[in-house]
């Protein structure tokens, strides 16, 4: 008897072709099940309704309601699924706003199904994947000089110098996409534990997600200091 804890998906997408690829790949797992399929975000939220799910795969670029703007909705609900895009149109505007509006994945179509059926797996551990291509453009977009009308990191490095080393040291391996079972490996901590402390570092940053931690934490002096 498989005892392997199933995990549900809800797909968005409108084009046929791509929603019957995923399904293809699912189908190919024993753990990933797709529990409800919608061609927009509008359809999505109706089926959020009366459909329990751990996971939305969805497109960014559908009509009536686009993947951003479902993901700005789904965050409204309390306790809402894990949140991971798949597009095949990649922007630095659409990326930015999915990861740093608490999306756990970004992804491109043209991606190998395993790196797709990784990054839902990886994201319900609480990690974060994003395509090669795409993180690319995030590492340089955090190398590059910020504009003048961002806010001051000060606040940040305050709350940094705070944190215990072991605080420390799990901001830096969320800083390095790592997922709660990996940090668990590295600390020796409970997995328990670990998403609690997690947890505790989005709140006590006041960010949406942990890759907005990461992204914040990867552009101020401390975490630069301390990761050398």
């Amino acid at each position: 008897m498989d005892t392997t804890e199933q995990i549900w998906v809800l797909l968005v997408d409108d084009d046929p072709l791509v929603m019957s690829s995923l399904k293809a790949y699912f189908a190919s797992t024993p753990d990933i099940r797709v529990a409800a399929e919608a061609r927009n975000g509008v359809e999505a939220l109706e089926i959020l309704d009366r459909v329990s799910v751990d996971i939305i795969l969805t497109d960014i670029h559908m009509p009536e309601m686009d993947g951003v703007t479902l993901l700005r909705e789904v965050k409204k609900r309390p306790n809402p699924p894990v949140f991971v895009a798949i597009t095949a149109l990649d922007t630095d505007a659409t990326m930015i706003d999915i990861l740093t509006g608490g999306g756990a994945g970004y992804i491109v179509k043209s991606s190998r199904p395993q790196t797709i059926i990784a990054a839902v797996r990886d994201a319900l551990q609480g990690g974060t994947t994003v395509s090669p291509q795409a993180m690319t453009r995030l590492v340089d977009r955090l190398s590059a000089p910020e504009p003048a009308d961002q806010p001051d990191k000060g606040k940040f490095d305050e709350v940094f110098a705070t944190l215990n080393s072991n605080e420390k040291q799990i901001l830096a391996l969320i800083c390095e996409g790592k997922s709660n079972e990996e940090i668990a490996g590295v600390t020796h901590y409970a997995e328990s534990t670990v998403k609690k402390q997690v947890s505790h570092l989005i709140s006590l940053f006041g960010v949406t997600s942990r890759l907005s931690l990461a992204v914040t934490a990867l552009r101020s002096r401390s975490m630069q200091r301390f990761l050398r």
